[in-house]
């Protein structure tokens, strides 16, 4: 009888570990498919599960990391010490990315970086823009990503935000920028289909929670 339960126990754990070891080559060959389409397209909105909605983030910045020279992260309510803690964390070169941050200064005073602009607000965004145009002139930039472009509806209209975001688009192919625009899978619907509009291609990341 303890023969069974210790053998039931083993099968118990290695089917876990096979579920495990499933889950992240689907990750990966999802994270390839868009490192491959980024050489064809220049703009691509990417719907991540909600659940998965970080850590897919994390994924995208590390590809482009490893693809990219200089990365613009545009971060509308993370701040730039999170992301750094983060990126640190998952052993992504935080040198390869020009950070935007959006949110510090509206808890606190925060002087711009070599690699990071603080902006007042994520209401200001004019300043967003502006922000944007300036290190689009001033620096060489190869990509960038925005997180995310649903959090802006807090602040404003639709119409408003898809205005910032075709503006956005015109500015990074002008200035040879690949760049990703990713969405919550279940979030801000009408936002995600104007904006799928206007882009290059629309990629799912999506991750077989069952394993198989």
């Amino acid at each position: 009888m303890c023969t069974v339960k210790i053998e039931s126990f083993e099968l118990e754990k290695e089917f876990k570990k096979m579920q495990e070891n499933s889950m992240v080559v689907i990750m990966t060959l999802d994270i390839e498919s868009i490192k491959e389409s980024l050489a064809d397209h220049k703009i691509i909105a990417l719907i991540i599960p909600d659940i998965e909605y970080n850590e897919g983030l994390i994924s995208v910045a590390d590809v482009l990391s490893k693809e990219y020279n200089k990365i613009l992260y545009i971060s509308v309510d993370k701040s730039y010490d999170t992301l750094v803690s983060e990126f640190k964390q998952n052993k992504i070169n935080t040198d390869k990315f020009y950070f935007i941050d959006c949110i510090t200064r509206t808890v606190k005073d925060a002087q711009s970086t070599k690699n990071c602009a603080y902006v007042s607000s994520p209401r200001a965004l004019d300043e967003i823009q502006t922000t944007i145009l300036d290190i689009l002139r001033e620096n060489k930039i190869d990509a960038a990503l925005i997180d995310s472009p649903s959090s802006l509806l807090t602040y404003y209209k639709r119409t408003n935000v898809l205005k910032f975001m075709h503006l956005l688009m015109t500015k990074l192919a002008v200035a040879n920028c690949k760049c990703i625009f990713p969405f919550q899978k279940e979030g801000g619907i009408p936002l995600k289909r104007s904006v799928e509009m206007f882009t290059d291609k629309t990629m799912y990341l999506e991750s077989d929670k069952s394993g198989f």
